[in-house]
């Protein structure tokens, strides 16, 4: 999904990036402030997305004697902290996923 909003993001913007070049600006410069855009808003949703996943988890009934539905669910202690670690995993598959459709795109517009 990043790797199509951001190649979608660039053919909206041919425009101005034929400008900027004329300009001398470099793909890399270009390149850079899309992948900026992009890594900031996968971590911000990654981040907002994992916070709410969490409080719903906390949120889970404890462990029941009866043994109702989806008791016993959730983290402890230092468990806690491993979700925290998707947030990292999205900004970097961002990251990644923006700078290859970003480089393939302005190679494909000369």
């Amino acid at each position: 999904m990043i790797t199509l909003a951001a190649q979608a993001a660039l053919a909206s913007n041919e425009q101005v990036i034929r400008v900027m070049r004329l300009v001398g600006a470099k793909d890399t410069y270009v390149a850079r402030a899309f992948v900026r855009r992009f890594t900031n808003r996968a971590l911000v949703g990654a981040f907002a997305g994992t916070v709410l996943g969490m409080v719903a988890i906390a949120l889970l009934p404890r462990a029941a004697a009866e043994g109702a539905f989806l008791t016993g669910l959730g983290f402890s202690g230092a468990g806690w902290l491993v979700p925290l670690v998707i947030p990292v995993l999205a900004m970097v598959t961002a990251f990644w996923a923006t700078r290859f459709a970003a480089f393939r795109m302005l190679r494909g517009m000369r």
